[in-house]
């Protein structure tokens, strides 16, 4: 055969070069210092974070990845770009995460690393990054339970296994990313992403008042509680009273208006009642105070070692407080299912062991004796404070960590 004949066929059959991944319009920021993409995963909640609007807790972390000198491109999966206007920080679309559009990203933003937030690892990032050896950190990762984690497909665990660094926010979900492949060595337990809250504010004076006149006494509190939720707390009470006859719960009613009916409800179970809005003082045979203004809520926290925080075990949840109020001002907090707007900080608390989880009404009784032991409530007090002023420096640990694995790869 003639060569020229040969020099078709072969070009008749050769495949085809490879197209160039197209590559996207895309406003970076134009500040000193290494870029890091971070991206948002699909399924990550965190209170404060709508369609247009983003976590303060993650406007935290990029502030403190701003001042570790890094340019930042942060994507969510869901939503769109968020809406930033921060120096050194650009919104970008998420790319629809198939190799070929990955591949136009990275030629774009050209990242010195990637951060994801959240328990996504889409594989065709990790491979792109992989072949072009860059390093990718996975933090704020909420994984299932060690049990719960060994049906999880083998492609999820290969792939959480490449991860370069991997930053958890509790022990339950440390556990669970090694039982899915993580390199032990890669995994570290940070603490969850949490803005630190200003605590209720309240007067030291009165505090040492009560507290004095109080001493000796078994005290709790129960925060917002429905109607529903009645029954329980006096139930509660009742068995609490066995253990200890002087012991003392401060309830606020999720209505100041219900303040007259429930102090009827408590004392036809046969509890002595006072109320603080007609003066009344919690003297020894009183059983129960009913203190009816929210505004006095830092001071409540403050004295009781133990508090339920109403509307969890029966709603609506209308009226429910932030658990970290009470996290704040060592308070250790019992809570039912309905977690309403604050799912994600119930979460954290739970994951931290930083709250006592009760899955229905029966079980409150016996968790708030068992959270009177002094040493209990106190263990889980100290884990709720540290989650609930450590914010600040989990952000700045991961940004650190960030940093660091920068200047490791640098060329």
């Amino acid at each position: 055969m003639p060569a020229e004949m040969w020099r078709q066929l072969r070009g008749w059959f050769a495949t085809p070069p490879a197209a160039p991944p197209p590559r996207p319009d895309l406003i970076l920021p134009e500040a000193d210092g290494p870029m890091v993409w971070v991206r948002i995963g699909a399924g990550y909640e965190q209170a404060g974070a709508g369609e247009s609007a983003f976590a303060p807790a993650l406007i935290q972390l990029l502030a403190q990845l701003r001042r570790c000198g890094m340019q930042i491109v942060v994507s969510q999966a869901v939503g769109g770009p968020p809406d930033l206007s921060t120096r050194g920080v650009a919104a970008i679309e998420d790319a629809a995460l198939s190799s070929l559009l990955v591949e136009g990203y990275l030629d774009v933003i050209d990242p010195r690393a990637i951060l994801l937030i959240g328990t996504d690892l889409p594989r065709a990032l990790l491979d792109a990054a992989a072949v072009r050896s860059i390093p990718v950190i996975l933090a704020e990762a909420r994984f299932a339970s060690p049990r719960q984690a060994r049906n999880v497909p083998r492609l999820r665990r290969s792939a959480l296994s490449r991860v370069t660094r991997v930053l958890l926010p509790d022990s339950a979900s440390r556990d669970a990313a090694i039982d899915l492949g993580a390199r032990p060595q890669r995994v570290e337990m940070t603490g969850p992403i949490a803005v630190t809250r200003e605590p209720l504010k309240y007067l030291e004076a009165e505090r040492a008042v009560l507290a004095e006149a109080l001493s000796g006494r078994q005290l709790w509190l129960a925060v917002c509680v429905t109607e529903d939720e009645d029954p329980a707390l006096i139930d509660a009470q009742l068995m609490v009273l066995t253990y200890s006859h002087r012991a003392l719960l401060i309830v606020l009613p999720d209505n100041p208006g219900r303040a007259k009916a429930m102090a009827a409800r408590f004392e036809a179970a046969g509890l002595v009642v006072a109320q603080r809005s007609l003066d009344e003082d919690p003297t020894e045979e009183v059983n129960v105070y009913l203190a009816d203004d929210p505004f006095e809520l830092g001071l409540w926290y403050r004295l009781a070692p133990v508090c339920f925080m109403g509307t969890t075990l029966s709603g609506p949840t209308d009226a429910a407080r932030d658990p970290f109020e009470a996290a704040s001002l060592g308070s250790a907090a019992i809570h039912g299912p309905l977690g309403g707007a604050y799912a994600a900080e119930w979460a954290q608390l739970d994951g931290a062991q930083a709250a006592r989880a009760v899955d229905e009404a029966a079980a409150l009784p016996q968790a708030v004796v068992e959270l009177l032991a002094a040493d209990q409530a106190a263990t889980v007090a100290a884990n709720a404070w540290s989650v609930s002023t450590g914010g600040a420096g989990v952000s700045n640990r991961i940004a650190h960590v960030v940093r660091d694995i920068i200047r490791k790869n640098a060329p």
